[in-house]
């Protein structure tokens, strides 16, 4: 899976939970399971480049101590290991995660799946959020 769809969906999963503990956790959940679905894997050099970009817009956009980065950084976090594997040249039966090692999803030359649910997560980010009963007018607490 491309980490920048990863991190996207990672920051869905943090705005539908609202709490950044829990997006942490879901996200890096999140990771394992998108690595079972078919998808294409990019060169190192757009991996990274699509990885920051995708952080710094949920860092900007959301807020870096929002659920959502929160969320992000869980569902990037386990592709560290990819890139700690590639830097010491370990062969990929040294990986730990089993979706990095042995199971991971078929391999397919076609975005589109990916594309798709980038650009769903996308949408939901530029969602308004919504209030929940706490943070209503007059409660002191206040929304973002």
């Amino acid at each position: 899976m491309i980490v920048a769809v990863h991190a996207l969906t990672g920051a869905a999963i943090g705005r539908v939970c609202r709490n950044p503990g829990k997006a942490l956790i879901l996200g890096a959940a999140s990771h394992l399971i998108a690595d079972h679905l078919p998808h294409r894997d990019l060169d190192p050099a757009p991996e990274c480049l699509l990885a920051a970009a995708a952080l710094g817009f949920v860092a900007v956009s959301q807020g870096s101590d929002s659920p959502e980065f929160a969320g992000a950084v869980g569902a990037v976090a386990p592709d560290l290991e990819n890139v700690v594997a590639r830097a010491a040249r370990l062969p990929k039966e040294r990986l730990l995660l089993p979706t990095h090692n042995r199971y991971h999803g078929r391999k397919t030359r076609d975005l589109t799946p990916q594309v798709i649910l980038a650009a769903g997560c996308l949408a939901l980010l530029c969602l308004p959020r919504r209030r929940r009963c706490e943070d209503a007018p007059g409660s002191g607490i206040s929304t973002r």
